[in-house]
């Protein structure tokens, strides 16, 4: 019997991931109540289809909440676990307009199906954070098949769509910060600001021990910025919208917070296109 997958990563490796993000998030909150297992999301990125890949490029996701309202307004918040040195790939929060059936793009909008082949629709989630589902599909607050999604060509500009009467809902891209408890990691950005560092810790200049993996990984993966930002625990960053940010995780792995306006994860902007998210 082939052995069922997750995102190309085989079924008793997701598991293990799961477990060893586990065991993370009790080293950083011992007195956080532990993690249910199945509320860890792997994120694999389409990069994985053996443990030694997916220790490179992945992510652990517990997601507390994700609240929009009709507007597309509210608030998220995540739990995001790495494990040693694993890197979480360049990406983008942009705004995300739904238009109403048989609109055409506006020039320097474009399709998100074109962007993301895999993309189906804005997802629409429970109370509690999880994906809400039909059965064992999930359910959209706009499918794709019935309306027109589209994304400014140009993540790193964002600008209102020009033709408001075929604007059905805007999607704003969130804006997040960020706040380190556990290990370390270095933020690949342009534009984040530190709003707060650890006393005697400078966050612009990286331990020498990451010297050696930012070199490879900017070798190996699709980076376009240049900054550096070091997070060690009691970080906190914040990155306003469309700011594209990746995170290398140092030797014992990374545990931090993100607090941000709603999150679309289906929608998010990866600099390797190759990337699913």
């Amino acid at each position: 019997m082939k052995t069922k997958e997750l995102r190309g990563l085989p079924l008793h490796d997701a598991k293990e991931a799961r477990k060893r993000y586990a065991e993370l998030y009790e080293r950083a909150m011992p007195f956080a109540g532990g993690i249910e297992l199945e509320r860890i999301e792997v994120a694999t990125f389409n990069c994985s289809s053996t443990w030694k890949e997916f220790e490179q490029v992945g992510l652990g996701v517990e997601i507390v909440v994700i609240f929009r309202d009709e507007n597309g307004e509210g608030h998220t918040g995540k739990v995001l676990l790495s494990l040693p040195w694993q890197f979480l790939p360049e990406h983008g929060h942009v705004d995300t307009f739904v238009l109403k059936p048989g609109a055409s793009p506006a020039p320097g909008f474009i399709l998100v199906r074109e962007l993301m082949p895999e993309f189906k629709g804005i997802r629409a989630y429970e109370s509690d954070g999880t994906p809400a589902m039909d059965g064992d599909r999930p359910r959209y607050v706009y499918r794709d098949d019935e309306f027109v999604i589209v994304q400014v060509k140009d993540n790193s500009r964002p600008q209102p769509y020009p033709v408001s009467s075929d604007v059905i809902r805007e999607y704003p891209g969130k804006s997040e910060t960020f706040k380190m408890i556990y290990g370390d990691g270095v933020l690949f950005t342009d534009h984040a600001q530190v709003i707060k560092a650890p006393k005697g810790r400078d966050p612009e200049h990286p331990p020498a021990e990451f010297r050696e993996a930012i070199e490879r990984t900017r070798r190996d993966q699709k980076i376009t910025t240049q900054r550096l930002i070091h997070m060690s625990p009691g970080t906190h960053v914040l990155l306003p919208k469309a700011t594209r940010h990746a995170f290398l995780a140092g030797r014992q792995g990374a545990v931090f917070l993100e607090f941000s306006t709603p999150s679309m994860d289906e929608a998010d902007r990866f600099t390797d296109e190759r990337i699913i998210r």
